[in-house]
């Protein structure tokens, strides 16, 4: 018996066909109702079908069919299945929490809610059951196979009594199904179906087809599934792609491999996912509120709110080239160059019949020391050995011979640092010989299009069953992007690369070695290793040298990573007299306080609104983002590459909101005052920027371009900064200690390093009384991460490191409420 998964696409229109709405207008609230029901359903469906196959014969004499020791003599099923070579038996479920939810609606007289539940849950195990037939059909077709549609028990005109032989031939109670005396199956989302299987038999585009049921009057009765064609043009690219009607356009561009803007994975919460369609498609009340009345007239609509009921023409709008930080600053330099990977040249003598050592002993004797080898590179040993009269060039990495080349390649010796953050990947080629730094690589992280923080993207691995391999594979294939430019750009081998030491935080090295995060998401956030990592570069598919290596930093916790430490590594705090405090403020910001006596750190649940995700017009830091404003200056902002502006930016935020601050426009609480409570001087040369948008207040930052910051983008802000700023407080209390017992405060990442600190101390996303010893340091991580590829020596501090770091949950800290209170006032 086989057990399967897959990730449902619930259907809004086969919800609303279940709830008696066929052709018909409905309600807009209704429509809210069944989209946040299929929003919620996501997280309680649990779907899984058991199967097998089984042998049958067809008695034409008595006109009946015999499968197993059971004996099936209905016309109708003798009539379906007589032409079969075998049956596949199934039962299908969704398992019980929805048929729960649903229950518990009804109970409360909630009856509209808990119909809607059970449409839903209906609608879920329809899509199961057809992605099982889909999926059966394929592997059928490559045997040369065809499948009648799923035959269902109870169906038209065969007896559900017939589920009992389903269920002795198939033990369904390994899925947690059960049939009762009465045939009815436990949980009650559930079904049972046989399937012909033969070489004669046709299949279907769906798993039942209607049109050949006798309830023609059925309200569920279905449509011929139809295709459709949607071409899309995408950063200068297209593509055509074909889809089943109903299938959810984000998520077709996803699977297809075109990166859409996003922050919230495709869950309507964003509205980033913008896209330009041919026709003119029906609009909702939810989907309207995230875009002006002018995109909506150019066609401009939301990916995620479209399933696809026609052919299309879509243009998915390209945010441009982002701003990414790859420098740091020179206050901080390696002391001395130890790498673990050196090439030695070997002269051996020629093998002669008084010297019959063999070729690995020779080496060893003229090294001085013995030597491992791996397979791979002893198998070409002799050949390479005898073409260069036994005068070679070898990659040692410690005792390990990673590779034996001509001599001529003596000077050919690479490695590569990467910076994988949440939003951008940094990169660094080396010769690790010299210490030289060749080329700098940049480029927005690909995982991006499965949401803005790691919390989305741990969900992705959770929720999707190729969840994990997909964002794996989406950073190792970035990794070998990054190995392909740099040996095209410095005309180097690939060959002669032979290790990349990688840091991020924790979610991301999981997932670039491909291990699981489910559990770094829910408490008590246990991820499933913190230590260093060493692997051979062909384990992972990453495209250097078949025996060089991927080394990854050590991590704190959960959400304090390899980033982290690389940063407190580059920047020497753990070797410092004075007391220091390095912030990254990032979709977690990560804070560590300290000095060689001691290193205590916590993360802070900042959320993307820095990185411009959960902010009305917010954006990354691309060509047109507004990276600055400044009240008293005309015009009163800048944007990145002096562009028409297109939305604004983390830096931009907080210049915007510091300024707003400072003359009157916003107050302490963080509200966005009335016209007539401003009584600053430059603050009422705007008056007339205090406005309205989407009926919430708002400033209005470019008429021109209809730009807003609006009053929920502020308490998104507060948000952020309060839980960054609550943080740097609980480490201060907790080691004792107060602002003026910090020397320096480094501030690390893209993000720190792009802002006004004069506007960050403004708002408290640092303490005012820091300001002056504010530091921005720039790429801190990348730093770090090109130290322990460049030296043996800063690896092994950074394990020190990690075990010298005190780390705090803030959540489980009896002051955090407290603090993190009194820090969303500005």
């Amino acid at each position: 018996m086989d057990i399967r998964s897959y990730e449902l696409e619930i259907d809004e229109k086969s919800v609303l066909r279940y709830l008696g709405y066929r052709d018909v207008e409905v309600d807009e609230d209704l429509l809210n109702e069944v989209r946040n029901a299929i929003d919620e359903a996501h997280q309680l469906v649990v779907s899984t079908v058991c199967f097998d196959r089984f042998a049958i014969k067809y008695d034409d004499a008595k006109d009946e069919i015999i499968v197993s020791s059971d004996t099936l003599n209905d016309d109708y099923i003798v009539d379906k299945l007589k032409g079969a070579e075998y049956v596949i038996m199934a039962v299908a479920t969704i398992k019980d929490k929805i048929e729960s939810v649903s229950s518990q609606f009804f109970n409360a007289g909630k009856y509209m809610k808990g119909m809607i539940f059970d449409a839903v849950g209906n609608a879920a195990l329809e899509d199961l059951c057809q992605k099982f037939y889909c999926d059966m059909i394929d592997e059928l077709e490559k045997e040369g196979l065809g499948a009648t549609e799923m035959i269902f028990p109870g169906d038209s005109k065969w007896d559900i009594n017939a589920q009992k032989i389903i269920f002795k031939n198939l033990d369904a109670s390994k899925i947690g199904v059960t049939l009762d005396e009465n045939h009815t199956m436990h949980p009650m989302k559930s079904l049972s179906f046989v399937l012909g299987v033969g070489k004669g038999l046709r299949s279907n585009e769906s798993h039942h087809d209607c049109s050949k049921c006798d309830f023609s009057q059925c309200i569920y009765r279905m449509a011929r599934k139809r295709k459709h064609i949607v071409k899309v043009n995408y950063g200068g690219k297209y593509k055509e792609i074909e889809v089943y009607d109903g299938a959810n356009l984000f998520k077709v561009l996803l699977k297809n491999g075109v990166p859409v803007p996003n922050s919230c994975g495709g869950y309507h919460t964003c509205g980033k996912c913008k896209v330009i369609v041919s026709e003119h498609l029906s609009i909702s009340g939810e989907e309207r509120q995230y875009l002006s009345d002018m995109e909506i007239e150019r066609g401009i609509r939301l990916s995620c709110f479209l399933n696809i009921d026609r052919d299309l023409n879509v243009t998915v709008l390209d945010e441009g080239d982002a701003l990414i930080l790859t420098d740091s600053i020179d206050t901080f330099n390696l002391d001395e160059l130890s790498p673990r990977v050196k090439k030695k040249i070997v002269k051996m003598n020629l093998p002669m019949l008084d010297d019959q050592r063999d070729d690995i002993r020779r080496i060893s004797d003229s090294l001085g020391f013995g030597v491992n080898m791996p397979l791979s590179v002893l198998k070409t040993l002799p050949d390479i050995l005898e073409s260069n009269d036994y005068n070679v060039a070898l990659a040692l990495r410690g005792n390990e011979i990673i590779s034996v080349e001509a001599v001529d390649s003596i000077d050919s010796v690479y490695g590569i640092s990467i910076d994988i953050g949440t939003t951008t990947i940094a990169a660094y080629l080396y010769d690790i010989r010299t210490g030289a730094r060749l080329d700098v690589y940049s480029d927005v992280n690909p995982q991006r299009s499965y949401g803005a923080d790691v919390i989305s993207r741990i969900n992705c691995t959770i929720k999707e069953d190729d969840g994990l391999f997909k964002l794996h594979k989406i950073i190792v294939d970035e990794i070998n992007k990054i190995v392909n430019a740099f040996c095209t750009r410095n005309a180097i081998s690939k060959e002669n690369i032979y290790e990349i030491v990688i840091v991020g935080n924790t979610v991301m090295i999981h997932l670039a070695l491909g291990v699981t995060v489910k559990n770094i998401a829910n408490s008590p956030y246990i991820p499933a290793f913190t230590s260093s990592i060493e692997v051979k570069s062909r384990d992972l598919g990453i495209d250097i040298n078949r025996e060089g290596y991927i080394v990854t930093l050590p991590m704190v916790a959960s959400y304090v990573g390899a980033d982290t430490v690389a940063a407190v590594l580059s920047s020497r705090i753990f070797e410092s007299d004075d007391i220091c405090l390095i912030v990254d403020i990032g979709t977690n910001g990560e804070i560590v306080l300290g000095n060689k006596e001691f290193l205590i750190s916590c993360s802070a649940a900042a959320g993307p609104a820095f990185e411009g995700a959960d902010i009305t017009f917010g954006m990354s830091g691309i060509e047109g983002a507004i990276d600055h404003v400044d009240l008293k200056r005309d015009p009163i902002f800048s944007t990145i590459g002096g562009k028409k502006s297109k939305g604004i930016c983390g830096s931009g935020i907080v210049d915007v909101i510091a300024e707003l601050f400072k003359h009157g426009i916003v107050d302490n609480t963080g509200r966005i005052l009335d016209k007539d409570e401003v009584t600053s001087v430059v603050g009422k040369k705007f008056l007339d920027r205090i406005v309205q948008y989407n009926k919430v207040p708002a400033f209005l930052i470019d008429d021109e371009n209809g730009i807003y910051l609006t009053q929920k983008d502020v308490r998104q802000v507060q948000l952020a900064k309060g839980a960054i700023q609550a943080g740097i407080n609980i480490l201060m209390r907790e080691m004792n200690i107060d602002e003026e017992d910090i020397k320096k405060v480094y501030l690390a990442g893209g993000f720190g390093s792009y802002i006004s600190v004069g506007s960050a101390a403004a708002i408290g996303l640092i303490p005012k009384g820091l300001k002056e010893k504010a530091v921005q340091i720039g790429n801190a991580a990348g730093l770090g991460a090109s130290f322990a590829l460049l030296s043996d020596e800063m690896l092994e501090k950074s394990k020190v490191i990690r075990d010298k770091v005190k780390y705090i949950e803030l959540s489980n800290n009896p002051y955090f409420q407290e603090e993190f209170l009194k820090s969303l006032y500005f």
